[in-house]
């Protein structure tokens, strides 16, 4: 009974990254990152590769760009590295892993 219990409590807290790291929270830390109000910002095409990157691109009136924020997951706490981001034709960002800097 344990294991099955176990199991779905995993299971459970794996889609929670979604939950934890919202558009709107995603959108102030852009603003930070690009120098721009909050907003002036628009979030689309998000998608995740797991816990510890999410993927997404920012729209402002300066242009759009493909951003990645680190963390954010249960497995983390909720906490999020800064966003990287780049102009959209540009070369996008490379995903961060646990010990990089």
């Amino acid at each position: 009974m344990k294991p099955i219990l176990v199991i779905a409590g995993v299971l459970a807290l794996t889609g929670c990254a979604d939950t934890m790291l919202s558009d709107s929270r995603i959108r102030d830390s852009t603003a930070l990152a690009l120098n721009q109000p909050a907003s002036a910002i628009t979030i689309s095409d998000r998608r995740a590769d797991g816990p510890m990157n999410t993927y997404y691109v920012a729209n402002t009136a300066r242009g759009s760009y493909r951003c990645l924020i680190g963390g954010g997951s249960i497995s983390q706490l909720g906490i999020t590295e800064a966003p990287v981001c780049s102009p959209l034709g540009s070369t996008p960002p490379k995903p961060r892993h646990r010990g990089d800097r």
